[in-house]
């Protein structure tokens, strides 16, 4: 316990200007825990001299203790501070703010620290209202970050499989639970770790790739692709189709199933920006010969183009 706490309270309880609570903790000080007993001996002269600080404080004439009274006195105010204190620190954390998009929507989300978030459909993040020391965020789904920069307090995207760190930098997370993570860089550097604790660090135009959860592999190419997204353009380079289908279906809001398991490892390109829903449908049908059914408006098949 630091002295200088008791003190504060007990001059306030000499003063009259104790809250009901506080008032109960100093009489109970006294008058409840006079007959415990402590195991720790210790002179009653330098109890003595305690003591005589603490009623000084409070006005109060002593009463006749044993230091070793002193002593379980002493760490019963302890535990009821440690418990206060833990109580107040619960209370006024700062609280959380979770932002989500559903499928064919996107946000844009602006920090107290400046930062600036592009959150991609079907996507949510969570961060507090004001950041401490480490500036931490949770994603699940995929996010452009323009992180302000402040070398005091570090930003950290943690998802459900890697940890990226950074000072100040722009970059891309691309983290659906249906792949592992991408991690792209746009401008500055960033450090990704892994499940198993490996870390990398990527600059501009390199991208992390996480590969079966553990190994994360380093790649480059022109990062401006990784956000097209941004611009409302979908952007396949070699793309399977199982993996174009979770795009098309979180672009769209819309659910597709692939009928012939063969059909996933097809691999797709293109650009499509701004385009109808049918449209994009269609050139990849006619790219890889595929038949395209409507069973609504919102539930869609593809499967083999037979003769």
């Amino acid at each position: 316990m630091k002295k200088e706490i008791f003190l504060q309270l007990a001059k306030k309880y000499e003063e009259g200007t104790c809250t009901p609570e506080e008032k109960i903790v100093v009489e109970s000080f006294f008058e409840k825990m006079q007959n415990q007993s402590s195991d720790i001996e210790l002179s009653d002269e330098k109890g003595d001299v305690i003591l005589n600080k603490i009623f000084l404080e409070l006005q109060v004439k002593p009463k006749k203790y044993t230091i070793r009274k002193v002593l379980k006195i002493a760490a019963v105010f302890v535990i009821g501070l440690s418990i206060a204190f833990s109580a107040a620190q619960f209370i006024f954390k700062p609280s959380a703010i979770t932002q989500v998009t559903a499928k064919g929507e996107k946000k844009e989300i602006f920090l107290e620290d400046g930062t600036v978030i592009v959150l991609n459909s079907n996507s949510s993040i969570t961060y507090p209202e004001e950041f401490e020391t480490i500036r931490n965020i949770k994603l699940v789904g995929q996010a452009y970050f323009k992180v302000f920069r402040d070398v005091k307090r570090p930003f950290i995207v943690q998802t459900h499989d890697v940890k990226v760190r950074v000072l100040g930098t722009s970059f891309d997370i691309n983290s659906y639970n249906h792949h592992d993570t991408k991690v792209s860089v746009i401008s500055g550097k960033v450090e990704v770790s892994s499940p198993t604790g490996k870390k990398v660090q990527i600059t501009k135009n390199q991208q992390a790739d996480l590969i079966k959860n553990s190994h994360l592999q380093i790649s480059t190419e022109n990062s401006e692709d990784k956000i097209a997204w941004i611009s409302n353009t979908i952007m396949l380079k070699n793309t399977k189709l199982s993996e174009t289908v979770k795009i098309i279906e979180n672009w769209y809001n819309v659910d597709i199933t692939i009928e012939d398991p063969e059909l996933n490892n097809l691999t797709i390109s293109g650009k499509f920006k701004d385009e109808k829903l049918e449209n994009v449908l269609e050139s990849i049908a006619y790219l890889k010969n595929l038949k395209i059914n409507y069973t609504t408006k919102n539930q869609i098949t593809i499967r083999k183009k037979t003769p």
